[in-house]
């Protein structure tokens, strides 16, 4: 028997990332979107969590886009006709539209002069996370800067900015940023304080649209910290970025985060364990060689798999029962921390969501059984 999960997280992770796939290609789910924190959604009509504005229906769907050429945008995974690079998945709105009309329809239908209302798409707010030039894509704290780290030969780092849709920032706000690479840090053992040894500059390019430093090349994998303040007056944010090998411009073929997700879910307890434990120990193996950009989903896995173990704490006592419930909590914050850490770029916070997992995995286990 296969166990069909599907599981609302309503509260509980409001920096989850939203994998969202259409039903069909005429008419993608419905959904509530807060109309000034996109990342808040739901099912159902209600308020945002955050500002308590009403949520607006919007139906969201995936396409395929290229990296570089935006108009491209196809419905499944491929190559750019233009450049040949990988298609990168996105999310977009779609809606239809009468003429001469200014209000978008949910639904395809035909408008008051006959016509069939045409379908539109657009794009959303953190609808595209994908690494445009071949690095490691983070989310900044105010969840509208974001960035992209590449190295792309020893020695030289690239820091490349974007807003909340993926655009390059204006040359203006290139201009304000003020970062820096640290290649050298030294950490207390006592205080755990973190001391800069060696740290470069990055500064405006002059044949490109991001930030550049040069330094004594650091061997792979290479441990990068970036030290960021994007707006004068503003915070210094830290951005940490590991590379198994230089930087390339993307050219494999794309995979959809449904078909990163899907896993067949066995009907027994000691299926579900062994599973569950293999995304454990393949946190514990991304986190350790700095692979942030790729935790989420061994991450949101290992939180539907505690799902499907909770379902046979039925069969136990009350007490182990309780047990259960509080580490199957345990794993599902720990893994939207996961989620939201990695896509951050946050070093100290993936780990200790790494932690966390590893924790409450190792509580289930000892409750169900199985070797360590």
């Amino acid at each position: 028997m296969v166990l069909a999960l599907v599981w609302l997280a309503a509260g509980w992770a409001p920096e989850a990332r939203v994998h969202v796939h259409a039903q069909s290609r005429d008419l993608p789910p419905l959904v509530y979107v807060c109309p000034m924190h996109s990342d808040q959604t739901s099912d159902k009509p209600g308020e945002c969590p955050i500002c308590n504005m009403d949520m607006e229906p919007m139906r969201l769907d995936q396409v395929y886009t290229c990296p570089i050429h935006s108009v491209v945008s196809e419905h499944d995974p491929g190559k750019c006709p233009i450049c040949g690079r990988a298609l990168g998945e996105v999310t977009i709105s779609v809606a239809w539209r009468c003429g001469g009309v200014d209000k978008d329809l949910m639904e395809p239908q035909r408008c008051s002069d006959g016509a069939e209302a045409i379908r539109v798409q657009r794009s959303l707010a953190h609808g595209n996370h994908n690494a445009q030039y071949g690095g490691q894509f983070f989310m900044a704290a105010d969840s509208w800067h974001h960035l992209e780290g590449t190295y792309p030969s020893p020695g030289v780092f690239r820091l490349f900015l974007y807003d909340d849709y993926t655009k390059p920032l204006a040359r203006e706000k290139v201009l304000a940023t003020k970062a820096r690479v640290v290649t050298k840090e030294e950490t207390n053992p006592q205080t755990f304080d973190t001391r800069e040894v060696a740290a470069t500059p990055l500064t405006p390019s002059a044949d490109g649209p991001y930030l550049e430093a040069t330094f004594d090349a650091v061997a792979l994998p290479a441990n990068l910290t970036v030290q960021v303040v994007f707006d004068t007056g503003g915070k210094e944010q830290r951005f940490d970025f590991t590379f198994a090998e230089h930087s390339v411009a993307n050219t494999a073929e794309t995979i959809d985060a449904t078909t990163r997700l899907a896993m067949d879910v066995p009907g027994d307890a000691p299926g579900v364990l062994t599973m569950l434990i293999e995304r454990r120990d393949t946190i514990r193996e991304i986190v350790a060689r700095g692979g942030f950009t790729e935790v989420w989903v061994p991450a949101l896995q290992a939180k539907d798999l505690a799902l499907a173990l909770e379902l046979f704490a039925r069969e136990l006592p009350e007490a182990r029962r309780t047990l259960v419930e509080s580490a199957t909590r345990d794993v599902v914050l720990a893994a939207f921390r996961l989620d939201a850490a990695g896509d951050r770029g946050e070093r100290e916070e993936v780990q200790k969501g790494s932690a966390a997992m590893v924790k409450a995995v190792d509580t289930l286990q000892s409750i169900f059984g199985g070797a360590r």
